[in-house]
């Protein structure tokens, strides 16, 4: 049960890296796309 919540804890944590790591991605591609 505990190592579950702590798979599932990284799993989470994983994801909201990756969704932070879009979200630059996409303000920077807007970024370009208000200077072209």
């Amino acid at each position: 049960m505990f190592i579950d919540s702590e798979k599932r804890l990284k799993q989470l944590s994983d994801e909201a890296k990756k969704n932070t790591e879009d979200l630059e991605e996409a303000k920077k591609n807007s970024r370009f796309t208000q200077v072209s």
